[in-house]
């Protein structure tokens, strides 16, 4: 235990007292401006979330293990605040400087005294250490200790380092900001150049790639570096931010970016700032999978979208006649539902609009899949469908479909069987004795479901629509509930799975999703990541139980002596 904590201890000193690859500046210096800055949030709060993961996972002792063996390597900082990392520079060069929080400097460099030798003393009240023969000077500032590389940064270091973590200590507990714009322009076309370099190096000709299938993917990515060129131009700052979170139960991982005043990027997050869907029945926080999509387009987003789908088109062409599989009607009839499908996506972006929604309700262990979303053209979308059937019925046998079966709130509505004969008794328990698939098709709009009880779901969700269409959304919403889907593996499963059972038992007490949103507030975005503490849960107990089951098992298979 002391062997595993000596080396702890070094790993530690080593990683605050190389955590230098940022910044000093001096605050009064305008010519001065932040590169990047890394914030920790204070020991305390790190410590205490690492203890309720470890919890909720089922592994209190490793919290608790993860407080001890921290003590030793936190003497002398102060647990209530932050730590910061912060590169500043001048248009030519880098200033990076670390402040760690103080509660007792000296015990601190006691501390680092103990795990890489003592420093030597350079006066001002600095102290040089040399690990692996690489200076570190640290600085006695009061309530902090100030580290940099190179002696000359610690002359006017910040007075409070908290004014550049602003509140990512609060929002994180590892926080990283990049600030695109202000890394000096020759270092700018330096990263810009080798990226493009690399790219070029590393682009080859494949084999079966015809030259002008190569040239239109050597187009493709440049056309990328000219997308991620925007970012230093057009975004303020970048945010990627990692927090666990009690009070709401769960733990996520964010990316986060605020578009300069004026820029493409700040129009596009203006205008998806307030939305509203056609398609709030289709959506539901109860069902096994939601996914909901809105989003306003502007005229710079639109033509990059309908070059990147006219893109597509002519690559899916391409390779359909490179292929050679498909030959005159066949190749044709595919060559038709590309350009129905990209000319739908295409069309669908002019009207400046994107908006759908769908899900998969599990409820009881019956599955239904439902459906809906705005296009430009619904006649289009008919006619891809009954081309794309028309090609699969010229390779096999395709269950009939009932064109026009039924109207609804002028939604003409197509069904098709979907056949269970030979389905095990499972499917029909999921799905229903006699599934239907149906497409749904209106002047502006396109709907599908399928599974049990399609029809009246259908219908409800469309009714739900009409009522709702003032419902506020983000520009984009998604959740997968693992407690249904585990549920139905384990009513399915034909023999019990340790991991599966004692993963139900640990989501009874709900808050069991995988989410994932994108919000967008005049200029800023966010997507978010997050995992619910029942799914951290079931994590927990489902690989014990598991583990333990192999492990029984194994000692059973095990030879008699």
């Amino acid at each position: 235990m002391n062997k595993f904590i000596q080396s702890g201890r070094l790993a530690l000193a080593g990683l605050l007292l190389a955590a230098m690859p940022l910044v000093a500046l001096q605050a009064q210096d305008a010519e001065f401006k932040p590169v990047a800055v890394v914030s920790v949030a204070p020991v305390e709060k790190v410590l205490a979330d690492v203890q309720y993961l470890a919890d909720a996972a089922g592994q209190r002792d490793a919290g608790q293990m993860a407080v001890l063996l921290s003590a030793p390597f936190t003497v002398g900082i102060d647990k209530s605040r932050p730590v910061g990392v912060i590169v500043m520079t001048d248009g030519q060069t880098f200033a990076p400087t670390a402040y760690l929080p103080v509660a007792d400097f000296d015990k601190l460099i006691t501390t680092a005294t103990e795990q890489i030798g003592p420093p030597q003393d350079v006066g001002d009240g600095i102290k040089m250490f040399t690990p692996n023969q690489m200076p570190v000077f640290v600085k006695d500032a009061g309530n902090w200790a100030i580290l940099a590389m190179d002696q000359e940064k610690l002359a006017n270091p910040l007075g409070d380092p908290t004014a550049f973590l602003k509140d990512l200590p609060e929002q994180y507990d590892l926080a990283l900001q990049f600030f695109p714009g202000n890394i000096p322009e020759i270092y700018r076309n330096v990263i810009i150049e080798q990226m493009k370099t690399g790219i070029a190096l590393s682009l080859e000709q494949e084999p079966d790639e015809t030259d002008e299938e190569f040239e239109a993917r050597k187009k493709q990515i440049s056309d990328q570096m000219a997308e991620m060129e925007r970012l230093f131009t057009e975004l303020e700052d970048i945010i990627i931010g990692w927090n666990v979170d009690a009070t709401k139960q769960g733990t996520y991982l964010d990316f986060a970016y605020t578009a300069v005043e004026g820029s493409d990027f700040a129009k596009t997050m203006a205008m998806n700032s307030d939305l509203t869907t056609e398609f709030s029945g289709f959506s539901n926080q109860a069902a096994a999978i939601n996914f909901q999509v809105t989003e306003k387009l502007s005229e710079t987003d639109i033509a990059r979208m309908e070059k990147q789908m006219n893109d597509v088109r002519e690559q899916g062409i391409r390779q359909l006649e490179s292929e050679g599989e498909l030959e005159g009607e066949e190749l044709e009839s595919a060559k038709k539902v590309i350009d129905l499908a990209i000319d739908t996506l295409v069309e669908t972006a002019r009207t400046g609009s994107i908006d759908g929604a769908m899900m998969v309700d599990m409820t009881d262990g019956k599955g239904t899949f439902l459906a809906g979303a705005h296009v430009a053209d619904g006649q289009r979308v008919e006619d891809g469908v009954k081309e794309m059937l028309k090609l699969a019925a010229s390779e096999g046998e395709v269950p009939p479909v009932k064109w026009d079966a039924d109207t609804y709130q002028t939604i003409r509505l197509h069904v098709m069987q979907i056949p269970l004969d030979d389905a095990p008794p499972e499917a029909k328990d999921i799905l229903g004795d006699s599934p239907e698939f149906i497409l749904g098709i209106g002047e502006k709009s396109v709907y599908m479901a399928g599974g049990n009880d399609a029809m009246a779901r259908l219908k409800k969700a469309i009714d739900d629509s009409i009522a709702g269409t003032d419902t506020k959304v983000g520009v984009m919403q998604m959740h997968v509930a693992v407690l249904p889907i585990l549920k139905m593996v384990q009513k399915n499963s034909p023999e019990p799975v340790p991991g599966v059972d004692a993963a139900v038992a640990a989501l009874s007490g709900g808050a069991d999703k995988f989410l994932v949103t994108v919000d967008m507030q005049q200029r800023f975005m966010r997507l978010r990541m997050m995992l619910e503490e029942g799914v951290i849960k079931a994590i927990g107990a489902g690989v014990a139980a598991q583990n333990a089951a192999d492990a029984n098992a194994d000692f059973e298979d095990a030879p008699a002596f």
